[in-house]
Formats: C-alpha cells, sequence, structure tokens
C-alpha cells in the first residue's frame, strides 16, 4: 500500500489540503490535526478537504472515532469543504458528513473541487 502523504496548498480565501495513503482511523485523524495546525499557522478558518484514501471504508464505528476525536477544533473553522477523491468511492462519506453537523462542524460534502471551492467563496451573510 502506498504510505501517508499530505500536502497542503495555501489559497488567499482558503487552504487546500490533499491526502492519500490508507485508510484507517489514524490516518483520518493524523490528517485532521495536521489540517488544523496548518489553518491556525496560516491563518484560514476555511479549508478544502481533499480525501484520497484506499482500502476499505472505515465503517460507522471507525467514523465515529475520527469524528469524536476532531470535531471539537473542526468547529472552530468557519468552513470545511470535504471532497472525496477516493478511487474506492464515497464509502462512508455522508454519514461522516452528518456526524460531524451534529457536533456543530460547518462541513459540506462536494462531489468536485470546483464546487467545493464555490462553497468556500461564497459571501457569507452578515
Amino acid at each position: 500500500m502506498d504510505a501517508y502523504q499530505a500536502t497542503f496548498e495555501v489559497h488567499p480565501s482558503h487552504l487546500h489540503a490533499r491526502v492519500s495513503g490508507p485508510r484507517t482511523p489514524e490516518n483520518a485523524i493524523r490528517f485532521l490535526e495536521e489540517v488544523y495546525a496548518a489553518c491556525q499557522r496560516t491563518g484560514h478558518a476555511k479549508v478544502l478537504l481533499e480525501m484520497a484514501f484506499t482500502g476499505p471504508s472505515l465503517g460507522v464505528s471507525g467514523v465515529l472515532k475520527v469524528v469524536e476525536a476532531r470535531s471539537r477544533d473542526g468547529a472552530k473553522l468557519r468552513k470545511i469543504a470535504y471532497v472525496e477523491a477516493s478511487p474506492d468511492g464515497p464509502g462512508k462519506a455522508q454519514f461522516a458528513e452528518t456526524a460531524a453537523v451534529n457536533r456543530a462542524v460547518n462541513v459540506r460534502l462536494f462531489p468536485d473541487v470546483a464546487q467545493a471551492v464555490r462553497w468556500l467563496d461564497e459571501v457569507e451573510a452578515a
């Protein structure tokens, strides 16, 4: 299997974070920790997550483990756009979105990067 790899690209309006590697709860938690730290470093409150993990879906308990571990910091960010770029398909991505939203995280799942960026760039009502 490919090794875990995360990259971060700073844009004027948001941080674009990409990850690939084996799909495990530990790798997902590690990535989200690194994303939050990068947001703190760069001063960004909006982030685009492009996740291309490989392997079987985490399952409900694995997804909940990740959401429980990272939702507190995720709720501090203004917007999180999530694109499931895995060659194995979306798996439990919609369940993860719902679980995070239920924990006050402003996250939305998108089918592609272009739609995600449009949402991130929308002007929010005052």
